[in-house]
């Protein structure tokens, strides 16, 4: 049985959303001032592969249904047929691809819809009150979960700077201790929905 090309763009639109949930859900909980739960799609991380090869393949597919179906039409030269409708236009064909290859690519520019705290250098404070604290963070999957714990984090007074590694599932903060306290850098580091910890320091 043969799928309309409306159907499978509908399919390979949502293959590519749920291959970037994990980063896009951080960035609408931010914008909607929703913090915690929705930030868990981490589990979504291990399927990417598969849901950007499914959106790949049924869009190719939507395409060579799309192409074929012309190269019919054209071959038969019916006469007085009815200009197809937008939705069914190759225009649309190409918006919808265009918008499924922009959610596949979502975690590569994620870190640009989040604002860049303007934080001190540690440098130029005195060393006296420069501390670290290293946190472990689990279920970060991509930059823009760096750029969203960097943002939270960085909008404390008196932190310096603020280094994370979604690959080391860590982040190292350099704050002023005479104005934050590792505590409350925990906690903010927690309103992104993460499993945050303060790592231990080896003896």
């Amino acid at each position: 049985m043969r799928t309309s090309p409306t159907k499978l763009l509908g399919t390979g639109l949502l293959a590519a959303l749920l291959a970037s949930l994990c980063c896009i859900a951080p960035l609408l909980a931010l914008v909607g001032g929703v913090t915690g739960a929705i930030s868990a799609f981490g589990w979504v991380e291990p399927f990417r592969p598969y849901l950007a090869g499914i959106t790949v393949a049924v869009l190719a597919l939507a395409w060579y249904q799309r192409l074929k179906a012309e190269k019919s039409a054209a071959a038969c030269a019916c006469e007085g047929k009815a200009k197809p409708t937008f939705w069914k236009s190759n225009k649309f064909l190409l918006a919808v691809s265009c918008v499924a290859l922009l959610l596949l690519a979502f975690p590569e520019y994620a870190g640009a819809f989040y604002k860049q705290q303007h934080v001190a250098k540690a440098a130029n404070v005195q060393t006296d009150f420069t501390q670290s604290v290293k946190l472990q963070v689990k279920g970060m999957t991509c930059a823009g979960c760096e750029a969203h714990v960097n943002q939270e984090i960085g909008k404390l007074p008196g932190v310096f700077s603020v280094s994370t590694s979604y690959e080391k599932g860590s982040a190292v903060i350099k704050y002023d201790s005479t104005k934050v306290k590792p505590m409350q850098i925990l906690q903010a580091a927690r309103k992104t929905g993460y499993l945050v910890a303060i790592e231990d320091k080896k003896p």
